[in-house]
């Protein structure tokens, strides 16, 4: 049981909150498992995270969470058999009125942020469920619970994330399963730049005048939520920066 307690699976871990997670949780893991589409970003962080621990047990997993085969890859290679799930990957694209958005677009954002999280807990629940322990933890989004104008298909992604993650919540009510989620407000990351297509300027307009929350933040507060003792679950965190009141609310000088 300890070695499963120890042992956590994280997409989207090559940059962002992902990456500073697996930084964060690299002293006290056993096994790592990270999931991400570039292969150069995480041979960098392997670097990283064998210099804070080098009896680490280090998994990379170049893969798309998108890609079709994805789920029967990690099961053919027992990537599922963890203790801890954190499902990080998701994106938002473009800021269009649905009108006007490019529909891949907006089957990327569902497919990315809802469907493949969907996917990825699907097939790892049976495991945990055989091993009498897990923790499943989904981040989400203060979008979750607020919508903003241009971002209608995105906050639809969170709010079903929200949704399907109180729902298994109470499917795996006294099984030894904890089922979190996080829902973050505004994180300097490459999250605006991917959102923007690699525009700099328009990513950094974002978050221009204000403060914004920083992966690390973030990464600090799931290590507490999976810190906490084994009876206590944080059914969801929410967090912001000081500057900012509601999604639509920014403090800016």
């Amino acid at each position: 049981m300890i070695l499963k307690e120890k042992s956590y699976l994280i997409t989207g871990a090559s940059s962002g909150i992902g990456k500073a997670v697996a930084l964060r949780l690299a002293s006290k893991a056993h096994t790592l498992k990270l999931v991400a589409r570039r292969k150069d970003k995480l041979d960098l962080l392997k670097n990283d995270l064998m210099k804070i621990n080098p009896q680490l047990k280090l998994d990379l997993i170049v893969q798309d969470i998108n890609d079709h085969h994805f789920i029967s890859f990690l099961k053919d290679h027992r990537h599922l058999d963890v203790g801890t799930l954190i499902s990080n990957a998701g994106l938002a694209v473009g800021k269009d009125y649905v009108e006007n958005a490019n529909w891949e677009d907006l089957e990327k954002m569902i497919q990315t942020n809802f469907l493949s999280l969907v996917k990825l807990t699907h097939a790892v629940l049976p495991v945990m469920k055989k091993n009498g322990f897990g923790d499943i933890l989904h981040v989400s989004s203060i979008s979750a619970h607020q919508t903003y104008v241009g971002g209608a298909v995105y906050a639809a992604t969170k709010h079903a994330v929200h949704a399907f993650t109180k729902a298994l919540r109470e499917e795996t009510c006294g099984q030894n399963i904890r089922v979190m989620q996080i829902s973050p407000g505004m994180v300097e990351t490459e999250f605006s730049l991917n959102r923007f297509n690699q525009d700099e300027e328009k990513a950094r307009q974002v978050y221009q005048g204000m403060t914004p929350l920083k992966a690390e933040d973030i990464a600090r507060h799931i290590d507490f939520m999976l810190s906490e003792p084994r009876h206590v679950t944080i059914d969801e965190l929410t967090t912001t920066p000081i500057d900012q009141g509601s999604v639509n609310t920014v403090r800016r000088l």
